[in-house]
């Protein structure tokens, strides 16, 4: 009896705390400072800036190695200089430019809206899609593009749509961004990295992306007609289609906003490239070994910028001096020691 009443008194004393339990489930957890609406304006730096150091870090780490510019000195399995590659070298670019392509279509979907609606936010958001999309189809082929990009209508699994009718849509894509460009509409010079909210240059890169991918299927003879009166049309036409005119107009990003002198590396929107990681890998002997032979004047400056002494795009001595590199696809075990390097300005 004793028992049964201590086991009653701690129900009910535990009644009060169970009943508590149920109360606010709805305002728990919740971050008080979280961003859970956004701007055109909030979005377009870092997707650009997250579209362009994926390319650079995959230039820097397969196709240097492939080609035969850089070789990393690793006795491990799956390197790029022994041609062994892993299933993620092939996924990556797809990977990284999906995931920006939703925030271009963002950016071109939200500056539609009454509240915050900007052509000029449109048509930047319209060239980012018809630049990553022009570079997917261009790597991979056939892809998910008219059916793409809907995973929040529940679409996960988007057919895979022919090449020739992607380029034909970005034509398309393309010729309206010049038409919403066309209003100039001001954007925020503090989100854009690139012009710095300059949108006749907006323009600029749009139809000169244009003219690219036109160049890219004038031979296609199922087509060629319609895509050479196009070039002609927009080459004659520089007012209703302007383009590039020097490297000023040249669409570039300062990592860090900043001069050319300074870091390139660093920028606020991600930390996965650092200047060491581009001096690491060794100069293949394949590729500096012909510099040297042709008297190559951009592997050595006498002038070298940077920081101080440091020529940041030029290749260093080997330790002792002297230019020699390392050859691709050695053995395991077998590699020489790293000669020379390619250097890169940082902080340190």
């Amino acid at each position: 009896m004793k028992k049964q009443l201590i086991i009653a008194c701690m129900v009910l004393m535990a009644l009060p705390t169970l009943y508590s339990c149920t109360k606010g489930f709805d305002e728990l957890n919740v971050d008080p400072i979280n961003i859970l609406e956004t701007t055109p304006d909030r979005l377009l730096a870092p997707a650009m800036v997250n579209s362009l150091w994926p390319g650079m870090s995959r230039n820097r780490s397969f196709n240097n190695e492939l080609m035969q510019v850089t070789v990393s000195q690793s006795d491990g399995d799956n390197t790029v200089f022994r041609f062994a590659f892993r299933a993620n070298w092939s996924d990556y670019l797809w990977n990284a430019w999906f995931v920006q392509l939703t925030n271009f279509k963002q950016i071109d979907s939200l500056a539609r809206d009454e509240k915050m609606a900007n052509t000029s936010y449109q048509g930047i958001g319209k060239i980012g899609k018809a630049w990553l999309f022009s570079n997917l189809t261009d790597i991979y082929g056939d892809i998910p593009y008219f059916d793409a990009l809907k995973g929040e209508q529940g679409n996960v699994t988007p057919s895979f749509n022919r090449q020739k009718d992607i380029y034909l849509d970005l034509f398309k894509q393309l010729e309206e961004a010049n038409r919403l460009l066309a209003a100039n509409a001001s954007i925020s010079v503090s989100s854009d990295p690139i012009y710095k909210g300059d949108v006749t240059k907006w323009r600029k890169f749009s139809n000169s992306l244009y003219l690219r991918l036109l160049m890219r299927v004038s031979g296609k003879a199922e087509v060629q007609q319609e895509v050479i009166a196009k070039i002609r049309q927009i080459a004659e036409n520089p007012t209703e289609y302007p383009v590039f005119q020097n490297n000023t107009d040249n669409a570039r990003l300062l990592w860090n906003g900043g001069t050319s002198t300074t870091d390139p590396y660093t920028s606020p929107y991600v930390n996965g490239i650092r200047a060491q990681d581009f001096r690491g890998p060794a100069v293949c002997s394949f590729f500096l070994d012909n510099l040297v032979a042709w008297s190559d004047p951009r592997y050595v400056s006498s002038t070298p910028y940077g920081s101080g002494a440091i020529g940041r795009f030029g290749i260093a001595q080997a330790s002792g001096g002297g230019w020699f590199g390392v050859p691709s696809g050695y053995l395991p075990g077998r590699g020489d020691t790293k000669g020379c390097y390619f250097q890169s300005y940082d902080n340190t």
